[in-house]
């Protein structure tokens, strides 16, 4: 009995035999790995679908913003400035930009010739994003009653403001009281007068003085607003008392790259510019691919962007492209308007909103087609995809060895409710 209880005691005091070790070993490891792998792909699908959501944030960003600056096109402003009954004394003396005033100017493949640098994987991806011009009173909604308008400067007008509600209510809308109009009649840029009648003249604002008990906005002599005793058509008459004055913004919209040197406000968006003190050739992190962001920046009457006007509205846009819906006169003046549809691709989209010196009619455009596209910040593909029946992509080409992102486009149709219509 002594012997069997000892060779008991012998048996259940024995620990795991080197096999059994080995083979627990490697079935925990096979465990271990596949929950390791599991975990890894789960985190690198949600950090992939948050980039996803990220471009479909910026897209949505983005149209939002530009469309609701089309709608405004031509508001308080000329749907065309060379064909317009109700403007007063055109003259192709006019600086480059303001002889063009028009609601709408679309330009083919203006991101790229505007920034040529810029767009080497616009090449790569078969991409040619356009540019748009608008014209009217954008970044406000008031229009001012003028107290006096007199001689100024340099064969000029001095325009001070009437203190009634525009003017009350622009001010109470800024945080402080000086400086406000300055903000919104910029030096270089235009105003529209309005006469007692209803027509237009436009001049270009050369000063703005806040210190007075009433706004003054000084005019340009060249070219000189028009006054009934030099028109005598149009123009309003003596001291030009209770006339409407406004801001008359261009508004451009491209694809484009962050010059941060030019802009260094934006150095925020570019980290690896500069990474705790190291330079970036120093740096040896992820590369990031070339990105392009669709900008709003504001130009005066030649055409030069003014300063610290620029803003980015959706990132890492990769293509912009529009189409048009227009109400054209028919040949035959008892016939109703035609209504004309150019898609996305249509080379008479360019040709019939082109710039007026070249014979465009923009003002019979009555609605817009806008397809913008983003892309997700880095690759997160290895193959590309074909493109969509009307050219939109699915997957863009980040470059040589880089992979693809995928994209997000949207496309609206926004309505043009100040030149709809037009019948001149």
């Amino acid at each position: 009995m002594s012997v069997r209880a000892s060779r008991s005691r012998r048996r259940r005091s024995r620990g795991f035999t080197l096999i059994e070790l080995m083979v627990a070993m490697s079935a925990g490891l096979a465990v271990a790995a596949g929950a390791f792998m599991l975990a890894r792909n789960a985190a690198l699908f949600f950090q992939r679908e948050a980039r996803l959501t990220g471009a479909q944030f910026a897209s949505m960003v983005g149209m939002t913003r530009l469309s609701s600056d089309i709608r405004r096109a031509a508001y308080k402003s000329t749907p065309n400035a060379r064909k317009d009954p109700n403007v007063c004394a055109f003259s192709e003396t006019w600086p480059t930009q303001m002889k063009d005033l028009a609601g709408i100017r679309i330009t083919e493949g203006g991101s790229k010739s505007e920034n040529p640098g810029d767009h080497n994987l616009s090449a790569t991806n078969g991409l040619n994003p356009d540019s748009l011009m608008l014209g009217g009173l954008m970044n406000s909604t008031e229009h001012y009653s003028v107290a006096v308008m007199q001689a100024g400067g340099s064969g000029g007008y001095d325009i001070y403001l009437s203190q009634d509600g525009a003017y009350w209510r622009t001010k109470l809308a800024a945080q402080t009281g000086q400086g406000i109009f300055e903000r919104i009649f910029v030096v270089g840029g235009m105003v529209r007068l309005v006469d007692q009648e209803g027509r237009s003249t436009f001049g270009v604002v050369t000063g703005i003085d806040e210190s007075g008990t009433k706004p003054r906005i000084s005019v340009s002599g060249t070219p000189k607003l028009a006054k009934r005793e030099t028109q005598t058509t149009c123009g309003c008459t003596g001291l030009c008392v209770g006339a409407l004055l406004n801001p008359v913004s261009f508004v451009k919209y491209n694809l484009r790259r962050i010059d941060t040197a030019l802009h260094p406000r934006f150095a925020g968006m570019f980290p690896k510019a500069n990474v705790n003190g190291l330079k970036p050739n120093e740096f040896k992190g992820e590369v990031e691919p070339d990105r392009t962001e669709l900008v709003r920046v504001e130009v005066d009457v030649d055409g030069k962007e003014l300063r610290n006007t620029l803003e980015v509205v959706a990132e890492y846009a990769v293509d912009l492209k529009f189409g048009v819906t227009r109400t054209e006169l028919s040949t035959n003046v008892n016939q109703t308007p035609n209504v004309l549809r150019y898609p996305i691709g249509d080379k008479r989209v360019y040709e019939k909103t082109n710039a007026t010196s070249n014979s465009g009619t923009p003002q019979y455009t009555s609605a817009v087609t806008v397809r913008l596209s983003t892309r997700a910040p880095m690759t997160d593909r290895t193959v590309g995809l074909p493109k969509t029946s009307d050219g939109g992509l699915l997957r863009y080409d980040l470059g040589t060895d880089l992979g693809f992102a995928r994209v997000r486009t949207l496309v609206a149709d926004v309505y043009l409710s100040n030149q709809a219509g037009v019948s001149w």
